[in-house]
């Protein structure tokens, strides 16, 4: 789930890929899944958690360019995931969704408000309660447990948002010549479900060179938005204009294709039962 900055203004197109994790039996996703959802994404069991990555693209400091035809053929807006009836996997709407901020890397002063700038443009898109918890000490982690009760409880972790080291995580932050800006997914239950999301991470590059706020299409809290995208639920598109494009679309907000993915993911789409941490 990411975006990306060349190294150089000539590296060339930039191609979604995605990460593999290594399967940990007996809990498999199941075939009917991938099978039907809209966008094709590799999904693996890691440890106690199931965990989605999709990667993405945005060339950050590049000049605005005009979209080419090529920009704007394909679907608006795509899931992550759809169900074995076709519905986009999803949070329960009816529920606060709570995230915590580790920006103790961020290196500027205003990372948590662009958390949580972000967080409320996804609010106001879906209509789900977006709730601040304050600041953690906790590292971003793609084999990151979605219930840790030591820490946060006995409810389900909240979403995560990181300012990670790329030189010492054990998160891939490259590809080649090329550097992810942010790396995302929303988690599963551990325990078998794959209909719902519970949890959820954003580990952002704290060498990302980019300005803070959402003035320019390069900025960090786009680069948090797009991700926070991702972990709700939505896919990419190749249209030009919307955020969730590949390479953020040079866009400053979400595109009519994102807002009206979101609304499908959101309160409007009616409520879920959240399973309970420890419950089947």
């Amino acid at each position: 789930m990411q975006r990306w900055i060349p190294p150089r203004p000539d590296a060339g197109e930039h191609q979604e890929w995605l990460r593999h994790l290594p399967p940990l039996p007996p809990v498999p996703p199941p075939a009917p899944v991938r099978s039907s959802r809209r966008r094709r994404v590799t999904a693996s069991v890691s440890v106690f958690l199931l965990v989605v990555l999709v990667v993405s693209a945005v060339l950050a400091g590049a000049p605005p360019r005009t979209p080419t035809p090529q920009d704007q053929t394909g679907p608006t807006y795509s899931f992550l995931e759809t169900t074995m009836s076709g519905d986009p996997v999803r949070w329960n709407p009816c529920r606060p969704i709570h995230y915590v901020v580790n920006d103790e890397l961020a290196g500027y002063s205003t990372a948590v408000a662009d958390v949580e700038e972000a967080a409320q443009r996804v609010e106001d898109a879906t209509g789900i309660d977006f709730v601040y918890d304050g600041v953690t000490d906790e590292e971003a982690s793609q084999s990151r447990a979605p219930y840790q009760p030591a820490r946060y409880g006995d409810e389900w972790a909240p979403i995560l948002i990181a300012w990670t080291d790329p030189d010492t995580s054990p998160i891939q932050f490259s590809r080649g010549d090329d550097v992810a800006l942010g790396v995302a997914a929303p988690l599963y239950p551990p325990h078998g479900r794959f209909d719902i999301y519970v949890s959820g991470w954003v580990a952002v590059n704290a060498d990302y060179p980019g300005p803070g706020g959402f003035d320019s299409p390069s900025a960090v809290g786009l680069t948090v938005q797009h991700e926070l995208g991702h972990v709700i639920g939505m896919g990419h598109t190749k249209i030009y204009g919307e955020l969730m494009q590949t390479s953020g679309g040079g866009a400053l907000d979400w595109g009519e294709g994102d807002l009206e993915g979101l609304a499908q993911l959101g309160r409007d789409a009616g409520c879920l039962v959240t399973p309970e941490p420890g419950q089947r």
